[in-house]
């Protein structure tokens, strides 16, 4: 069960993973299945220590040992995540699995990066990979994310076409920093991701020390569904010096939290995402809801889509939009 949005027809995905067995969205916004931005004419750039004597290769994933023969120039990123974290390694993808017209609003520190190489139509309109569409544009190396192959079918579909790399790990979620090192694995990166993870940890930990008695401090993350609280993916506070309060589940693989357990939302710090304003409303009427610690504190985070996308599923440049975002609502923290 995920925290992620929601996928319902014409929407476009942000950042994900499997809700309730169905294929969900990580992104929550307007998308009709159609054209997209032409992929066929672009071409990846590549930059950084990679070598093309470092191929063929053979990366672990999360579907077994996939090898790439060559050094890939064609990437396609099946997700706003994957190409932030293509960018951030110095390739740049040929096309992206995200809806142009939506992006400044599912993920506004990328969006004008990719706008021109996002394809609305690598999803149906029911949410589901189209693997037509992505074949048109002739990958050479396929990025996506845990769930999205969590269908052998669709990951056989994906291999296919291109050699398909995910995170060596079945986790609902992965963090952050295992589903860089995955992606830069694939493409002779990794002394360049192993840097770029000690520069996020520095600038996080550095946020983390202007805040007197941040350290140790728990938090929870929450989407309000209709009839419960899905745990999502919030290992990014840990950064800060914070630690998952009890139940917080970063894996994302536990069962949602009921309403009638509402109790247990004990953090010191709660970021909440109620994805609708009918939902937004119930909290905000919900007595026990509101008498949980963080609510009386003061010390509540809601969350907008952005933010949602940023935490769930990150990557370089949605971390650093993360970090800016968040440190005025975790300054109430402050001793």
């Amino acid at each position: 069960m995920t925290l992620l949005p929601s996928r319902t027809p014409r929407t476009s995905r942000l950042a994900g993973v499997l809700a309730s067995a169905a294929v969900v969205a990580v992104m929550l916004s307007a998308c009709a299945p159609g054209g997209g931005a032409s992929g066929s004419e672009s071409s990846g750039e590549r930059s950084g220590d990679g070598a093309d004597g470092a191929f063929p290769r053979t990366v672990q994933t999360g579907k077994g040992p996939v090898t790439i023969e060559e050094a890939p120039d064609r990437v396609v990123a099946l997700s706003p995540t994957n190409a932030d974290e293509l960018l951030a390694l110095g390739m740049e993808p040929v096309a992206v699995a995200a809806d142009p017209a939506t992006l400044s609003e599912e993920a506004p520190w990328i969006a004008d990066e990719i706008e021109d190489i996002a394809h609305d139509d690598f999803h149906t309109a029911g949410g589901d990979l189209n693997v037509e569409a992505i074949a048109a544009v002739e990958p050479d190396l396929i990025v996506a994310q845990t769930y999205q192959v969590a269908d052998d079918a669709v990951y056989q579909q994906l291999s296919a076409i291109a050699p398909t790399v995910t995170p060596d790990s079945q986790d609902g979620n992965v963090d952050w920093d295992v589903r860089l090192r995955a992606v830069a694995e694939a493409v002779d990166q990794a002394e360049e991701a192993e840097r770029i993870i000690a520069d996020i940890e520095e600038q996080f930990a550095a946020a983390g020390e202007q805040i007197p008695g941040i350290g140790g401090k728990t938090y929870q993350w929450i989407r309000v569904d209709p009839d419960a609280f899905a745990f999502g993916n919030a290992s990014v506070f840990d950064l800060f010096g914070m630690r998952p309060a009890g139940n917080q589940d970063n894996t994302m693989n536990t069962d949602p939290l009921s309403f009638e357990r509402i109790g247990e939302l004990d953090a010191d710090f709660l970021a909440v995402w109620a994805p609708t304003p009918e939902l937004r409303e119930r909290i905000d009427q919900d007595p026990l809801f509101q008498d949980l610690p963080a609510v009386r504190n003061g010390t509540v985070y809601y969350a907008d889509l952005a933010f949602a996308t940023a935490i769930n599923s990150p990557a370089p440049a949605a971390l650093e939009w993360l970090k800016d975002s968040i440190v005025p609502a975790l300054d109430e923290l402050a001793d």
